[in-house]
């Protein structure tokens, strides 16, 4: 007996390592398949999602409307051509008399046209068009700190449901050698069938769990696939050896970290851009009311058939060119202009309290970051509390059990407790990670500290 109980409080301290292992993510696993870092779903999540091509093609479209915008400034060049045949009452081409033969003419033009005055439109539209293409390239970073938000977040969960199903292994493990430490004892009459019958019924207990365990960890790892947009035959398998130290007790002060993320963050930036935008637009719309003055110019030429005059002869004396000036002064247009003018202010209102609003939504988001943080280190205290006292009460039932001192019941529950402990430490100390990483998020506007 004294043989017996020795080994099994060997085992016991092995069972304990490794339970230990799991709640530290294994650190000293081999994996046979190359397993991907959070930098790595990260690097390759930027290059393949969809959503945040789409505003890479935005970018890139408010560039051109960029362009068009600034080449609306300068002058416009035209030629042109007309080959007309014509019959009945016409013109002779060589004494300019009434014919009724068929004449057939052609003309050749070019003209040009310039705005020396339109009310300030067209370089307010040039700005209009830059300040929309920077809220399309702050617009693309907000993206894809969503993204990484989402990859971060499923990563996580991975590993949250990864570390429960290392658990579950453990503790099936833990059963069965209790189940055969008891059937062995059974076997020489020292111990009665019924309590071997209820560790076993607890080993398949512990499988079902450790199935159902299994289960969700591959529906985790499948989410994380989607996401990134992989192949379902592709292989996948995260590095569990990415953990980050904790740092408890860390001082937050939401106004100081909200000064600086206003000025920094994408989402911000986006709604000054466009706040820009709408001051532009109204001003474009004021532009309406102001006269406009244009200049144009040109140069025409032509033959015709019936005239004795050579064919190059002709173009040379049929020349005619022409300057102008032209001055449009806007009196009434049914209150267009005036409307459009009203629809940009209230616009332009909207586009204000959107951004009143955004920041607003900013500081509480880094007022519940902080709050999550704080709570999130009290519940890792507490858990890890729990952890040792649980892991603690095991360990006597454990040996209680071996010396005939506990029931199965007992041991059952003090196994369920540690267990639940483990699971609690660890989902405790993964969102304390991820509420740390959130809020150094709002600290830098990048997510270095991840690679």
């Amino acid at each position: 007996m004294y043989r017996i109980t020795i080994f099994f409080e060997n085992a016991w301290w092995f069972i304990l390592a490794s339970f230990i292992l799991t709640l530290l993510w294994p650190t000293s696993q081999i994996q046979a398949q190359e397993s991907w870092k959070i930098s790595d779903c990260i690097d390759y999540a930027m290059e393949n999602n969809l959503d945040l091509n789409m505003k890479y093609n935005n970018i890139e479209s408010q560039e051109v409307s960029l362009k068009e915008s600034k080449a609306n400034i300068l002058p416009n060049l035209n030629f042109g051509s007309n080959l007309e045949l014509n019959f009945g009452r016409n013109v002779d081409g060589n004494d300019n008399s009434v014919t009724y033969d068929p004449t057939l003419s052609q003309n050749y033009y070019l003209n040009s046209s310039f705005t020396l005055f339109q009310g300030m439109v067209k370089k307010n539209g040039i700005r209009f068009s830059k300040y929309l293409l920077k809220a399309s390239e702050q617009g693309a970073e907000v993206e894809k700190n969503q993204l990484v938000f989402k990859i971060l977040s499923s990563y996580y969960t991975v590993l949250y449901s990864q570390g429960l199903r290392d658990v579950a292994e453990s503790q099936v493990g833990l059963s069965k050698m209790q189940f055969d430490r008891m059937q062995k004892l059974v076997e020489v009459g020292k111990e009665s069938p019924i309590t071997a019958q209820d560790l076993e019924s607890q080993w398949a207990s512990d499988r079902l769990s450790l199935t159902k365990a299994q289960n969700q960890y591959n529906k985790t790892i499948l989410e994380l696939k989607q996401l990134l947009r992989l192949n379902v035959e592709q292989s996948f398998a995260i590095d569990t050896n990415t953990t980050q130290e904790l740092i408890l007790n860390a001082s937050n002060n939401v106004d100081s970290i909200f000064i600086r993320a206003k000025d920094i963050l994408p989402q911000l930036k986006q709604q000054q851009m466009l706040l820009g935008a709408s001051e532009k637009n109204l001003a474009i719309a004021k532009g309406g009311v102001y006269p406009s003055l244009n200049m144009n110019a040109g140069y025409s030429t032509g033959f015709y058939d019936q005239n004795s005059l050579t064919y190059g002869k002709q173009l040379e004396e049929n020349q005619n060119q022409w300057v102008g000036l032209s001055l449009r002064v806007p009196i009434y247009n049914r209150a267009v202009v005036s409307s459009d003018i009203k629809r940009k202010r209230i616009a332009l209102k909207d586009q204000k309290l959107l951004f009143e609003k955004q920041k607003e939504a900013l500081y509480i988001e880094i007022w519940n970051a902080i709050e999550d943080l704080q709570s999130a280190e009290k519940e890792y205290q507490s858990s890890q509390e729990l952890h040792d006292f649980s892991e603690l009460s095991l360990k006597n039932v454990t040996k209680k059990l071996e010396k005939g001192l506990a029931n199965t019941t007992e041991f059952e529950t003090a196994k369920q407790r540690y267990i639940s402990a483990q699971a609690n430490l660890l989902k405790s100390k993964l969102v304390y990670v991820m509420r740390y990483q959130m809020l150094t998020f709002y600290q830098t506007a990048n997510w270095n500290h991840l690679y």
